[in-house]
């Protein structure tokens, strides 16, 4: 049973019963289980836990799982969330008092006690203790977004909280019709609060998260199935529109056809990025900064955005398609992928390189080919960060290409992908392209900042030390000059390769060495220093003109 496929089992409340004891779940290779930790003593019972402890010398990073069942059902065991201690993450998986036992809010009472005691064990049991995050299920969804919006005290509070399908304004679970009355005296809910929802306000109030949402709440991410026969969708509607206008983060992800329960990679995906992104690299961009947030549509261009399993959240690209697209039935196109350059954006392209493209496609001087302008983001290079907090090159070769390849009507083979880039994007060219040739079959490179580890290092130190951690092995590793030679049997005679510059671009030497080096290696390739251009991506583009586009005649075909 994976981390999201609880599903029907654990988290249905109104056709839970009592159910047997579940054996424990298996772990994930080092990891070691402390079971039945007493956490809390209360009248009614003694309160467990389970911790599960990957091997590391460092403290770890924590991630309670709180269970579902209708607040009247359910236990510690099966624990789903303990998946994740083979990513890096101590797990705790709680048990609390259910409401034949006692009422609320003796349930978040328990919660809060289970966090309390792990930052006072944490020092015992190797933790972080500023580094908690919550997970919870239907009732546990409830149950950790209350932890989240309600915790006043810095001993109980969570760094991040990720809530499946939890109810929040119980009076408003009628709006919709389902499988139950929730109004009714023997409800889940009214069984909770020890009567009738919508006779005792007062009491729902109380355990209502949007209640107490305030701006210092810490991010949520909020997921929930839009055909739920339960727990209906408007609560966690509810919760997130309250989050954000409190200036919480808060993500909301409705999963499409899915009940009371969902699963899969990338709902796993999403769980994973969303607690690296705020208990392990609290340097990660957040997810806004993968979607531009002007969706407005250049000429001919078309906003659009896609699920990355390596960032577990959407991205945005501008695409545009040939003008005989939508007419052409079944006809598959090349595709070029355009990087823009340093501080620039997905838009850079439609200014400088789409008109041109565009024009020469309807003079019949192009071939018809797809465009994507890649989110590169301001200073990526193109590359993964050597921390991690920004994987802009596996963004775009494991989750880019192939959404467009599932997504249009591609040519989806080597011999029919290209990537261009101008000035950064032209290294984020050569990088991808000499690093993956058995996905491009044509490179382009346009004024590219084709620095080596020395270069670099003397012109931009910090891009040196923040994108590549100063580490000259690492850049090595990503360097075209590097991944050239490397890969200089699977290139010759393969792929088209171009390089063009200005003539007074200052970047003109190091194009010109990198030409110098094809020609050692004898890999066939065009160049060109673009006379009176300096380095201008408008100029550049203007000037060079049709020639801009022969290239792909050679690479794609009339």
């Amino acid at each position: 049973m994976t981390a999201s496929r609880y599903a029907l089992a654990a988290a249905l409340f109104p056709l839970l019963a009592a159910q047997p004891a579940q054996p424990p779940p298996t772990l994930p290779e080092g990891v070691r289980a402390e079971r039945n930790l007493v956490y809390a003593r209360t009248p009614q019972k003694e309160l467990l836990l389970d911790l599960y402890l990957p091997a590391g010398a460092t403290p770890l990073p924590v991630i309670l799982w709180v269970h579902g069942g209708a607040w009247r059902s359910g236990s510690k065991e099966p624990c789903p969330a303990v998946r994740q201690s083979g990513r890096g993450y101590a797990v705790a998986c709680i048990s609390y008092r259910l409401s034949q036992e006692a009422l609320f809010p003796a349930q978040i009472e328990d919660v809060k006690a289970a966090v309390g005691w792990l930052r006072a064990n944490a020092a015992k049991h190797n933790l972080d203790a500023n580094r908690i995050g919550a997970w919870g299920a239907s009732a546990g969804g409830h149950l950790v977004a209350l932890l989240g919006s309600s915790a006043d005290d810095p001993a109980t509070r969570v760094q991040a909280v990720v809530d499946f399908f939890g109810p929040t304004d119980f009076l408003r679970m009628r709006d919709f019709p389902g499988k139950m009355d929730h109004d009714a005296p023997d409800s889940p809910e009214s069984r909770l609060i020890g009567g009738a929802i919508q006779q005792n306000k007062e009491k729902v109030a109380r355990a209502n998260p949007i209640t107490y949402v305030s701006r210092d709440d810490p991010p949520f991410l909020i997921m929930h199935g839009d055909q739920d026969p339960l727990v209906p969708l408007n609560q966690s509607e509810l919760l997130h529109t309250a989050l954000t206008k409190a200036g919480v983060e808060s993500t909301l992800h409705v999963v499409k056809g899915a009940g009371h329960g969902f699963g899969g990679p990338e709902i796993d995906a999403r769980v994973n990025a969303f607690f690296d992104r705020h208990l392990k690299a609290a340097a990660q961009p957040p997810p806004a900064a993968w979607l531009d947030p002007n969706k407005s549509e250049p000429a001919g261009t078309r906003y659009r955005t896609f699920f990355s399993r390596t960032i577990g959240a959407e991205a945005s690209y501008l695409i545009y398609l040939p003008p005989d697209y939508e007419q052409s039935g079944r006809r598959r196109y090349p595709v070029v992928y355009w990087l823009h350059g340093l501080g620039g954006d997905q838009r850079g392209g439609a200014r400088s390189f789409l008109p041109h493209l565009d024009a020469a496609i309807r003079a019949g001087k192009a071939p018809a080919m797809i465009a994507v302008l890649v989110n590169g983001m301001r200073d990526s290079m193109y590359c993964d960060f050597r921390d991690g907090t920004l994987r802009v090159e596996s963004v775009i070769v494991k989750d880019l290409i192939p959404h467009v390849d599932a997504s249009c009507r591609t040519i989806a083979r080597r011999r029919g992908r290209a990537v261009e880039g101008y000035s950064m994007g032209g290294f984020g060219a050569a990088h991808l392209g000499f690093k993956y040739p058995e996905l491009f079959g044509a490179v382009s490179i346009m004024a590219g900042a084709l620095h080596d580890a020395e270069s670099l290092r003397e012109r931009r130190p910090d891009l040196f030390q923040r994108r590549f951690g100063g580490d000259k092995a690492y850049y090595d590793a990503n360097s075209p000059w590097i991944l050239i030679e490397k890969n200089v049997k699977a290139v010759r005679g393969r792929t088209f390769v171009r390089i063009a510059v200005g003539a007074e671009d200052q970047l003109l030497e190091r194009n010109r060495a990198y030409h110098e080096l094809l020609d050692r290696l004898k890999i066939a390739h065009e160049y060109e220093a673009v006379p009176g251009v300096a380095h201008n991506g408008g100029k550049f583009y203007a000037v060079l003109g049709e020639r801009a586009l022969a290239f792909y005649r050679r690479a794609f075909g009339k």
